[in-house]
């Protein structure tokens, strides 16, 4: 009886030995770091509001940024507009457009952007949505009323 006691406590002791002896996995985030209030999850950075890319790094709102020559469509107003996007003190997310006639805002969320209805200079409501596909912004808008578009090529 004696010897089995003691098998079994040996026993038991080298699978407690061999247990303990395991290598913790690594964490896939120890060396990923993520910028602007970005997390990381299971190796990869999950960006807050406003950023993308791997380290969340850049501004979505950074490929919208700059000049656009294109075209104008809208009920008896067709032509060139040129046309510039700046960043907006109003929020990470948030764009200003000049046509080199009015001002308004847009909130851009990855390739697409809203504008939010507005009341520009001239009294004259704005509103509608756009997307970016490579260089190209696409407008399509409701502006005091009639329906509009703007497709531009970045510059």
């Amino acid at each position: 009886m004696r010897l089995s006691n003691l098998s079994i406590a040996l026993g038991l002791f080298t699978v407690s030995l061999i247990s303990s002896c395991k290598k913790e996995e690594a964490d896939p985030c120890d060396n990923v770091v993520c910028l602007n209030g970005g997390s990381c999850n299971s190796g990869a950075c999950s960006c807050a509001t406003g950023y993308e890319g791997a380290t969340c790094a850049t501004e979505v709102r950074a490929k919208f940024i700059g000049q656009y020559n294109g075209t104008l469509s809208c009920p008896g107003v067709n032509g060139t507009v040129n046309m510039t996007i700046t960043n907006s003190a109003a929020g990470i997310n948030t764009i200003v457009f000049n046509d080199g006639a009015d001002t308004w805002t847009g909130t851009v969320s990855g390739s697409s952007l809203n504008i939010p209805t507005q009341t520009l200079g001239g009294g004259a409501t704005i509103s509608g949505s756009g997307q970016l596909a490579g260089l190209i912004l696409t407008l399509n808008f409701n502006l005091g009323g009639s329906t509009c578009t703007y497709s531009g090529t970045k510059q």
